[in-house]
């Protein structure tokens, strides 16, 4: 970390660092604003609980509403120079470069006053930053003549998992900006393994339904290689079961167009019908496909994990 000190103007504002820290990268492209120096970043060795706030502050003057998050953290501060009109600026120029680079922004607010407890707030950034105090040389909380802050949170999917970035904006010295972005990238679980004899039988018996784990589609529902085991699995349990009925059952999570995605489920349980029918001379008088798409997750749809247990299909009891 390299803290220049500025000679003070006939105005006196506080000093500010004016070279980066070494060996520290910008968290996103483009994050960086005209004028900005990365002051302080730091990074977590292993991956945390780093749950993110996506609500107003509730009645006791707290944040109610978190989204469970888990991974590697980066913590990186951005100072610069500007009055509370750069602090809008900067806010409403975040926000485009996180939709430009296709996060989905899951909370953002802007605030020019001290009441209020809305997302951006001032209560709300103080609550924050008491939920996860900053590192010693970090000066982020809204100074005493704040004029103005901001906030801005989004989401977005990679070849990793989920990204996620909060943005905080404020004015902790009069004429002094401050950034600080908090990035956390989680990990995509790897897929549960092919459902067993045993877990059908155990589920179905309890429950009157059972994740069909282990299937795999392509992008229009048709079924792909390594589908075979548990087909093979699902067509001895239907004959053991010959007096029953069931409904083979398409699920997606709640990403894209509403009948899109209806359609998609709808296919991957006819996919299902047709190759226990075709390969397994299973009787189609006792086997309905559904497709219901987003309408009954199993888990939060906000992160790539949350959204790949949802993508299923199950075995229902019943006509």
């Amino acid at each position: 970390m390299v803290w220049v000190a500025l000679a003070l103007s006939a105005l006196s504002l506080p000093a500010l660092a004016t070279q980066d820290q070494p060996g520290a990268e910008d968290p996103l492209p483009l994050i960086r604003d005209h004028g900005q120096t990365l002051a302080l970043q730091v990074r977590d060795p292993e991956p945390r609980d780093f749950p993110i706030p996506v609500g107003p502050l509730g009645p006791l003057s707290q944040i109610d509403d978190w989204l469970r998050v888990h991974g590697l953290v980066t913590r990186t501060l951005y100072t610069r120079r500007g009055p509370a009109r750069r602090v809008e600026t900067m806010y409403q120029r975040q926000r485009e470069v996180l939709e430009r680079q296709g996060f989905e922004i899951r909370a953002a607010g802007f605030t020019q006053d001290r009441a209020g407890g809305g997302v951006g707030s001032r209560r709300w950034i103080l609550a924050y930053l008491e939920t996860y105090p900053v590192p010693d040389g970090m000066a982020v909380a809204p100074g005493d003549e704040a004029q103005a802050q901001g906030v801005v949170i989004g989401a977005r999917d990679d070849a990793v998992g989920t990204l996620w970035t909060v943005i905080v904006l404020t004015q902790p010295e009069e004429g002094q900006v401050a950034m600080l972005v908090d990035n956390v990238q989680t990990e995509r679980a790897a897929p549960p393994p092919p459902i067993t004899a045993l877990a059908l039988a155990q589920n179905m018996d309890t429950f009157g339904h059972a994740v069909l784990d282990g299937l795999v589609f392509d992008a229009e529902g048709a079924l792909g290689e390594g589908s075979e085991v548990v087909l093979a699995t699902l067509a001895h349990f239907l004959d053991q079961n010959l007096r029953q009925s069931f409904r083979i059952v398409g699920h997606s999570d709640d990403t894209g167009d509403l009948a899109e995605a209806a359609r998609r489920s709808q296919a991957q349980a006819e996919a299902v019908v047709t190759a226990l029918v075709e390969q397994h001379e299973a009787s189609r008088d006792r086997l309905r496909a559904f497709g219901i798409g987003p309408l009954a997750p199993l888990f939060p749809n906000d992160t790539a994990q949350g959204r790949a247990r949802n993508r299923r299909v199950e075995l229902v009891a019943g006509p």
